[in-house]
């Protein structure tokens, strides 16, 4: 897990990036690696990587593998390149493959299950630079979480899904639950530090079966739409509130896995 002053740090690099080569977006990693003078191709590479960053003769070079991924203006494509300039801009990352120190090592798109530290600094990176806080806090502001709010993040930075729910995540711009769900059993869960709810389901669980998700693992189509959960069926090891009204929003990222979005409905008041 990386530390609060390492994510600020890497977060430094990527703001300085997109600050000084393209203080816009969607933002184009190919004009930053330009600037930087490094050198970058797409092509079929066959299963081998889906990015990989090569130092030789002094240059650095980036490929992107179109095998494994979509065409270069897809978002899965572009995060990938902003993977790669991030074990470039990432100073001991670049010194390490400048001395030798490290092989150019191949880097899978594994936003969601990357357990390598290099590899969760690189995806933090890519996550800051395509989504700059500042701008990120710009299009969200005064606006609730909704599916409708995670679309436009993804509409507006060109960049997956998942890419656009842990920024969002990562920034907790509003009260809310994460939960991954693989095969009818918890796969990992957390919360914002503001989620009401503290105790979360651990690794291992049931998916409770009166809920969003619960629906799915038990043989119900797919919900396209945030829908109405209980707190008590969510989370009942939390003492209070037990009847709390949330909403529930599945994304299904294959056929055995998917992650909720859990967060309190807000109640509109009547006058």
């Amino acid at each position: 897990m990386l530390t609060f002053m390492r994510k600020r740090q890497i977060a430094q690099y990527a703001d300085a990036a997109t600050s000084y080569y393209f203080n816009r977006y969607p933002v184009d990693s190919e004009v930053i690696a330009q600037e930087e003078s490094i050198t970058f191709s797409y092509g079929d590479y066959g299963d081998y990587f889906d990015g990989l960053l090569q130092h030789k003769c002094g240059s650095f070079h980036i490929f992107i593998n179109l095998n494994r991924l979509e065409l270069p203006y897809k978002p899965r494509t572009r995060y990938t390149f902003a993977h790669e300039l991030g074990h470039y801009f990432i100073d001991e990352h670049r010194i390490a493959l400048q001395n030798g120190l490290v092989p150019s090592h191949p880097s899978f798109n594994q936003l969601i299950s990357s357990k390598n530290p290099v590899e969760k600094e690189a995806d933090f990176f890519a996550s800051c630079l395509l989504m700059p806080e500042r701008f990120m806090r710009q299009e969200c502001q005064r606006r609730p979480l909704s599916s409708t709010l995670i679309q436009h993040i993804q509409d507006t930075f060109n960049v997956s899904t998942t890419a656009a729910i842990f920024r969002y995540f990562e920034l907790s711009m509003f009260p809310m639950s994460i939960i991954c769900c693989k095969e009818g059993k918890i796969l990992w869960s957390m919360r914002t530090d503001d989620f009401t709810f503290k105790w979360l389901p651990q690794k291992g669980d049931s998916v409770p079966i009166n809920t969003i998700a619960g629906d799915f693992f038990n043989g119900r189509s797919k919900s396209e739409n945030e829908e109405i959960v209980y707190s008590d069926d969510w989370f009942p090891n939390n003492t209070r509130d037990n009847d709390t009204e949330l909403y529930e929003k599945c994304y299904y990222l294959n056929a055995n896995t998917i992650i909720s979005l859990i967060w309190v409905r807000e109640r509109r008041i009547s006058y």
